[in-house]
């Protein structure tokens, strides 16, 4: 418990009518307990200062605004209402939130992974990483909250930032040693990080995604760009590990190369040089060069893209002081990534599950497929609603190019038309390949496999982990692999069926 004055800096107390302890934080009014700070909030859809008579009758006693005539109304009608005035609501949420939870992440060593694709994957290599080095390591990301057998209530890939710090305080107090995490571009606009202390930063890619958002591939930088600012002006002793094959990541190796603690990687790179490289379906092994001396890795899991994965998790552990051969060795020992390149065995075929929902990440998974392929690829796969429309024809285009069947069906269509989406995604394709559109998911993942031969491979792309919906303001229950099986059965084609652990 702690009073607001301990909380926030005078300066941004307009007024102070109570000196009761805070219990709560929270910035949805419907969750306002007694003496909760209520945060005001200036969101994209909805303004938190429309809620703050429901936050004060639910017992709120301090809010955090932005508006000095809102400010002056709830003096004269609240006396006993603290009222914490700020331009900044979100960043001051931050700082208040780190406080409030006793500055969780000065316990921990808290790393951060940032780019557009490979950020569960490489997030979760490095929790598996330490934890064969005997650290206890929690995780925030995509898939889940997780630190050993316990598992948080998860939405965001990376949570506001009073989730975020009161997860820390919860896996410190499980006996977690370190954190590491997704970052996404949005939580570092947002400030849901703000007030951290990172022990480093990993950046993997960026290709085109969240454009609704950032509106340009240069502001979706920039926000990417902002984290690696922030980690630097926090901490000097942070680690970097940068993908310098990617044209944003050498942006970032040039700016901070002689700054910080950096080991770039790739098959560019001056330092963790990726040499030879071989992958089929039973994983991909790679030979690299790390201060002169040139070594190899091998890994159960499949796909080219996870090359990189690997060498972005082996990077930066490396450079953060772990033992190069005990990393060799783990690599051989990690295993897949749940709703990433996941395999489903048929009689004859193979059904392969995977997450990817970006053109970079589908013309991945259909390369590293067509690699193994024997016969043709099939592939279901949709567009989420009420987000970046311009990548739906490039992603279009990629599944012609790079597949031989395709059914076009619904991601999670939101409050969109779904055969809108669809529509969208076809302004990509010319025709050149046999070309089915059905709205269902479940009947599009039917139809693929029951027009499956001998030797073909049915890839349901988009949703990967997730095991829901989301079509309207419903959120429905929906797993493709559980679906994929059910069929397999139905049509008496399925031989061995396994969820890899994850």
């Amino acid at each position: 418990m702690k009073a607001l004055t301990q909380l926030v800096d005078k300066s941004n107390i307009y007024h102070l009518g109570n000196l009761e302890p805070i219990l709560h934080l929270t910035n949805n009014s419907k969750k306002v307990k007694q003496n909760s700070i209520f945060f005001a909030i200036k969101g994209t859809q909805f303004d938190g200062h429309k809620f703050l008579e429901h936050a004060i009758s639910k017992g709120a006693k301090s809010v955090v605004i932005q508006d000095k005539k809102i400010a002056e109304s709830l003096q004269n009608k609240y006396p006993f209402l603290n009222i914490v005035l700020t331009e900044n609501t979100r960043k001051l949420q931050a700082e208040i939130s780190s406080k409030f939870y006793d500055n969780p992440s000065l316990k921990l060593k808290v790393i951060g992974v940032t780019g557009t694709n490979g950020k569960t994957t490489t997030a979760n290599l490095i929790s598996q990483y330490l934890e064969l080095n005997k650290k206890d390591c929690g995780i925030i990301g995509t898939i889940s909250y997780k630190f050993k057998d316990k598992t948080f209530a998860a939405g965001r890939t990376t949570p506001d930032s009073i989730e975020w710090n009161e997860l820390l305080k919860k896996m410190k107090e499980l006996g977690a040693n370190y954190v590491v995490s997704e970052i996404s571009s949005h939580a570092v606009e947002q400030y849901r990080i703000y007030g951290t202390k990172f022990e480093g930063g990993i950046f993997t890619n960026l290709t085109q995604d969240h454009l609704d958002y950032h509106l340009t591939m240069e502001n979706y930088f920039k926000s990417k760009m902002k984290f690696f600012d922030y980690i630097y002006e926090t901490n000097k002793n942070a680690v970097f590990s940068i993908n310098v094959d990617d044209e944003y990541g050498r942006r970032i190796y040039e700016k901070y190369k002689n700054k910080i603690n950096m080991i770039s990687y790739g098959r560019t790179s001056p330092e963790f040089k990726i040499l030879e490289t071989n992958s089929d379906i039973n994983g991909v092994s790679f030979k690299y060069q790390f201060k002169g001396r040139i070594r190899e890795v091998k890994s159960s899991l499949r796909g080219d893209f996870n090359i990189l994965n690997i060498a972005a998790s082996f990077s930066f552990l490396l450079q953060h002081g772990l033992d190069e051969d005990f990393l060799i060795d783990a690599t051989s020992k990690l295993t897949p990534i749940r709703g990433r390149f996941e395999i489903l065995e048929g009689e004859d075929f193979l059904v392969v599950n995977d997450y990817a929902h970006t053109p970079d990440a589908l013309e991945n998974i259909l390369l590293s497929l067509n690699k193994i392929k024997k016969k043709r690829i099939i592939i279901v796969f949709g567009a989420g609603g009420d987000r970046d429309r311009t990548k739906r024809p490039v992603m279009g285009r990629i599944a012609e190019d790079l597949a031989d069947v395709i059914i076009l069906t619904s991601d999670n269509p939101r409050s969109e038309n779904p055969e809108r989406i669809i529509e969208d995604i076809c302004t990509g394709i010319e025709g050149k390949k046999e070309i089915y559109k059905i709205i269902d998911r479940k009947e599009a993942i039917k139809k693929a496999i029951e027009i499956a031969e001998t030797d073909d491979i049915v890839l349901i792309a988009g949703k990967g982990h997730e095991t829901y919906q989301i079509i309207g303001e419903e959120i429905y229950h929906f797993d493709d692999m559980d679906v994929a099986k059910t069929y397999l059965k139905s049509f008496n084609k399925i031989q061995l069926w396994k969820r890899l652990r994850y």
